[in-house]
C-alpha cells in the first residue's frame, strides 16, 4: 500500500491535469452536492463559486459521470489556472508516503493547514508554466490538488489559491472512507 501511494504521489507531483468543457460529458452544475452521483468525492466539499473567490477569476467544474468522476477546476477565460483534485486513503501517515516519492522536482515545502495531520506543497516553475501541487493528510485521507497555469502566470495565486483549496478539502474530508 506504501509503495501505490508512493507512486501515486510522484505521478501527481509531476503531472498536471487541465481540462476543457468539451472533455466533461455532463453538464456542470454547482448546485450538485454528490459529484458525478459517487459515494463521495472532494467535489462534495467544493463548488466553482468557492474556487473562483480562491483563485480571483471565474471558474468551472467538472465532476465526470458515476464512471469516472473526478473533481476538476478550469478557468472560463483562457490563460487562467486549472485545478484538478485527487485522493486516496492511506493507512500510513503522509511523512512515510513522502519517504517512497525519491526525488520531486520543484521546491517543496512542509505547510501548515489547520485539521490537517500533515500536509505538503510542490512549486515547479518553468519558463513554460507554473505547476504547483499541494498534499493534505487528514484521519488516513490524502487528498492532492494539482494547479497548472501557463506563461504569463502568476506563481503566488496559484500558490495561495492551492493553499486554499487544501484548507477547504480539510475542512470538507469525512471522517472515514464511504461505503
Amino acid at each position: 500500500m506504501r509503495a501505490a501511494l508512493g507512486a501515486v504521489l510522484t505521478v501527481a507531483a509531476l503531472a498536471t491535469a487541465c481540462s476543457s468543457d468539451a472533455d466533461d460529458p455532463r453538464p456542470t452544475d454547482p448546485a450538485v452536492t454528490q459529484a458525478a452521483e459517487v459515494a463521495w468525492s472532494p467535489c462534495d466539499g467544493l463548488s466553482a463559486p468557492q474556487v473562483t473567490r480562491l483563485a480571483g477569476e471565474e471558474m468551472t467544474e467538472q465532476t465526470g459521470t458515476a464512471d469516472e468522476p473526478r473533481c476538476t477546476f478550469t478557468p472560463v477565460a483562457e490563460g487562467g489556472p486549472a485545478f484538478d483534485i485527487s485522493y486516496l486513503w492511506f493507512d500510513g501517515t503522509l511523512d512515510e508516503a513522502w519517504q517512497t516519492m525519491g526525488d520531486v522536482q520543484g521546491r517543496v515545502t512542509r505547510v501548515e493547514v489547520p485539521g490537517a495531520d500533515g500536509a505538503r506543497l510542490v512549486v515547479h516553475a518553468r519558463p513554460s508554466a507554473v505547476l504547483v501541487t499541494g498534499f493534505v493528510q487528514t484521519r488516513g485521507l490524502v487528498q492532492s490538488v494539482n494547479a497548472v497555469q501557463l506563461k504569463p502566470y502568476a506563481e503566488r495565486r496559484v500558490v495561495a489559491t492551492t493553499r486554499g483549496l487544501l484548507a477547504a478539502l480539510v475542512r470538507a474530508a469525512p471522517a472515514s472512507p464511504p461505503e
